[in-house]
């Protein structure tokens, strides 16, 4: 990740954010606060860690000059760090628009096997032991939160795209992430507290290219994630009026840890 987008990222917001009184942001903030609402500030800054494990299906193994090998590969696992910095914006009271860059470290792996044909003796299969790809590249993506809320209990839908572009190997890695979340505000109750549970839904198509260690052959991979689905839950705590303290967890077959550090102004 260049030095440059993510000073590019910062200068935007804090701009934004000078001028944030005279566009009078979220637009029906008078009107939500009669209302008995409190709103956030309408500018932020985020930086976050995510570390995550999930299984994954290879599609397909291809080896240039080899295509006639039968390559197949048993489901496997994918285990990434990821820190990403996003800046948002509340348009709406109900509407959050952000975009984001970040770095993706991490590998995928699984037992691969190739079926030789024999002729007259048949077909073998032949074990090939692990197959690994390290994982390594330069995030860039965009979303929107649609939230609302009745009394103490809140809910809201992240919704996002993002893609990574691989250094250590040639591909990308297309990510659409949606997750429902329903809670609990405990802050009129003197807790400037909020939990919540919910869902993480994953559509990630992976294309990788490369060289085999050691061996100068090309090879093409297609992979794609084992379940789309998880449970998520997690808090916000309010530190101050400007800065939370974000944490979430995620169960099942993806399993996640996530923290955030977000500053409002």
């Amino acid at each position: 990740m260049k030095l440059r987008s993510l000073l590019f990222a910062t200068s935007f917001v804090f701009a934004a954010g000078a001028n944030a009184e005279s566009f009078s942001l979220p637009i029906w903030k008078e009107e939500a606060e009669a209302l008995g609402y409190e709103l956030p500030k309408a500018f932020g800054l985020n930086l976050s860690y995510m570390s995550l494990e999930q299984g994954i299906n290879v599609d397909s193994i291809v080896i240039k000059g080899l295509e006639k090998l039968v390559i197949e590969a048993e489901p496997g696992k994918q285990v990434t760090d990821v820190i990403t910095l996003r800046a948002d914006m509340w348009l709406f009271p109900f509407l959050n628009l952000y975009a984001l860059v970040g770095k993706l470290e991490g590998y995928s792996e699984t037992n691969v096997n190739m079926t030789v044909d024999f002729g007259p003796f048949g077909d073998k299969k032949i074990d090939l032991g692990k197959f690994r790809l390290d994982l390594d590249g330069d995030i860039k993506g965009a979303g929107f939160v649609l939230a609302g809320g009745y009394d103490q209990w809140f809910a809201l839908v992240d919704a996002s795209y993002t893609q990574t572009k691989l250094t250590v190997i040639d591909g990308s890695i297309d990510a659409y992430v949606v997750s429902p979340r329903v809670g609990y505000d405990f802050n009129q109750h003197g807790l400037p507290l909020r939990l919540w549970v919910g869902a993480m839904y994953q559509d990630v198509e992976q294309e990788l290219s490369g060289t085999l260690t050691g061996i100068p052959i090309q090879f093409e991979v297609k992979q794609s994630l084992a379940s789309e689905w998880n449970t998520i839950a997690g808090m916000q705590y309010q530190i101050n009026e400007s800065l939370y303290l974000l944490g979430e967890m995620g169960f099942g077959e993806r399993e996640s840890l996530f923290f955030s550090l977000d500053y409002r102004f």
